[in-house]
Order: structure tokens, then C-alpha cells, then sequence
């Protein structure tokens, strides 16, 4: 607002500037200032009346036509005071004539800068409001990834707890605590745009416990390395453990001995290097919903900064994972 009333400010300055500029070679200063102030007034005068009242609400409210009546109207009204007063006589004296046409063509000339300063308003203001309903639309999109990764996650993890608790199996109860670990996480972190990255390996790690906790057949060729974190990195929340609950949901290593599940993260120089390879049933090719969050997320976080790739082949699933944490 400040800004648009120094524009308004300079750019009057500037219009009376080249009037008194253009009289006062004919008149004394005194005459060439009451003139030039004058003219300027009246140029205000038709911009503003314009600006603020014949397009808002004539032109908006009703249409081409009765504006460009309107405009007429207010050229009539306005002529006739600027004639009788004799002002278009001083700054043209050699006919009347002259003083109709030099008094048209400049109302006309500050019509059309009104007009054309309200237009280019107008495609500001569009301009704003379709960006912030962008923004609205994408903030949408992404609160509506967040809350499939948390009941998709949810939902098997407390599948597994209850198959525990028919058999009243010993691991329950701890499973339940980890379970509330990465609850906690999902209510008081997840809503975050962006956490530590320690915070993130921290919800892999109770992750993988948890997982490890229901004794798969392969648990024991689990492993989890990480390399290079340090506490000023964050990334996105719930933005990884997509990757690693897909590992686990259609890979083999709770009921094959021989199931291999490696998950590797690696930051160097601010480059984000994290990688995942699981073995799994070759009659079993879904990925599930979990990749397709991570691809949306990742376009929405880290666009042109990011390459995620997904090669299976034979027995083996990996993921390869590149982010540029600098973005």
C-alpha cells in the first residue's frame, strides 16, 4: 500500500513537472504555476473519478456500453466549468476550437492511462490469487499424501501387534512401546515441514525394530547404516519410511531365512545418497501406494533437485535415492 501511494505521488509530480515545464516560457512563474496546478487537477480529477468509480462500478457492473456513456457524461460535465472559467482560453488562446480538442484529447489520453494502470492491476491481483490457490492446491495435495503414510503404516503395524496378542506372544508389549515411540513422532513431528534428519533415521531405526521384534525369518539380514548426518541436515517427515515399509511389506525377509534387506544412508557434502535392496517373490511385483507418495512428495519438496530410481530385477527390488539437501 506505501508503495502504490509513492507511485501515485511520483507520478503526478512527474505530470505536473512537464506542464509547468511546457508554460513557463510563456508566462510569468506565477501564472505558469496556477495553470499547471490547475491542468494537473483536472487530470487527477478524470484518472481518479475513473479509477474509482466508472470502472468498479459501471464498467464492472454493467458492461462496455453504459461506461463508455458514462465517460462521455463526465467529459460533458467536466468541460463545461474548464470552458466558462476561461482556463482553456488562457492555455490556448487562438481559438475555441483548439481549446475543445487540446481539452478531448487530453481527457481521453488520462481515461486510457486509468484505465490501462487498472488493468494492469487487475492482472497483478489475478495473478496473486491464482498463485496462493497454487499454493492452497499444493499444500492440499501434500496433507493429503501425509495422511495416507500414516494409516497405511498404521494399519499393518497394529495388524502385527494383534497377531502377537492371540498368541500372547513375549515381544507385545515392547512392540506396543515402539509402536507409541513412532506415534509420538507421526503427531508431533509429522505435521512439520521439515525435521532433522537424525530424527528421520530415528523413526527408521524404531521402524526396523519393530519389524525385527515379530522375528521374521530373515531378521537376522536386516541391516541399517548410516553415514555422514549431522544435526543442522532436515528433510521432509515420513518422507522415507515409505521406501522402507514398501521393503518390508513386499519383500520376503519375514518368511524367507534367506530374505536380504539392506537400508543405507549417506550424506556427503550436503548430497543425500540413500539406498534400499530387498529380496522378494518374483510373483510378487506391487509397490504398493508408499513409492507413488514418496515420487509425489519428492516433486513437491525438492523439484529439479532430486532423482529417485526403482530397478527390480530377478529377486532383488532396490531403490536409489539422490537429494541435494542444499535445495
Amino acid at each position: 500500500m506505501e508503495k502504490s501511494k509513492i507511485f501515485h505521488f511520483l507520478l503526478w509530480v512527474f505530470v505536473f513537472g512537464l506542464t509547468f515545464d511546457s508554460l513557463i516560457f510563456d508566462y510569468e512563474f506565477e501564472m505558469a504555476l496556477l495553470l499547471s496546478l490547475s491542468e494537473c487537477a483536472i487530470n487527477v480529477i478524470v484518472s481518479y473519478v475513473n479509477l474509482l468509480i466508472l470502472i468498479p462500478r459501471i464498467l464492472q457492473g454493467r458492461g462496455m456500453t453504459p461506461y463508455l456513456i458514462s465517460v462521455i457524461v463526465f467529459f460533458i460535465i467536466l468541460f463545461i466549468p474548464y470552458y466558462f472559467s476561461e482556463l482553456g482560453f488562457y492555455l490556448f488562446s487562438e481559438s475555441e476550437l483548439r481549446v475543445v480538442i487540446s481539452f478531448a484529447l487530453n481527457f481521453t489520453m488520462f481515461i486510457l492511462v486509468s484505465f490501462l494502470f487498472w488493468k494492469v492491476n487487475q492482472y497483478e491481483l489475478e495473478k496473486k490469487r491464482n498463485l496462493e490457490l497454487s499454493n492452497q492446491k499444493l499444500t492440499t495435495e501434500l496433507q493429503l499424501l501425509k495422511s495416507q503414510v500414516s494409516p497405511h503404516f498404521l494399519f499393518n503395524t497394529l495388524n502385527n501387534i494383534y497377531s502377537l496378542s492371540i498368541t500372547k506372544h513375549e515381544n507385545t508389549s515392547l512392540m506396543i512401546e515402539k509402536l507409541s515411540d513412532l506415534l509420538r513422532y507421526i503427531i508431533y513431528e509429522g505435521e512439520q515441514a521439515y525435521v532433522s534428519l537424525e530424527r528421520e533415521m530415528e523413526l527408521l531405526r524404531n521402524y526396523t525394530e519393530l519389524q525385527q521384534l515379530k522375528k521374521p525369518k530373515g531378521g537376522k539380514n536386516i541391516l541399517l547404516t548410516t553415514k555422514g548426518i549431522k544435526s543442522s541436515q532436515q528433510i521432509p517427515p515420513l518422507l522415507l519410511i515409505n521406501i522402507v515399509e514398501n521393503c518390508f511389506k513386499h519383500g520376503d525377509i519375514t518368511y524367507n531365512k534367506h530374505g536380504v534387506l539392506n537400508i543405507n544412508l549417506e550424506v556427503e557434502n550436503n548430497q543425500l545418497h540413500f539406498w534400499t535392496e530387498n529380496s522378494f517373490n518374483s510373483s510378487n511385483k506391487k509397490n504398493g501406494i508408499g513409492l507413488s507418495n514418496v515420487q509425489q512428495q519428492l516433486s513437491h519438496y525438492y523439484p529439479g533437485q532430486h532423482r529417485f530410481q526403482i530397478d527390480s530385477t530377478n529377486d532383488r527390488f532396490k531403490t536409489d535415492l539422490y537429494i541435494d539437501l542444499n535445495a
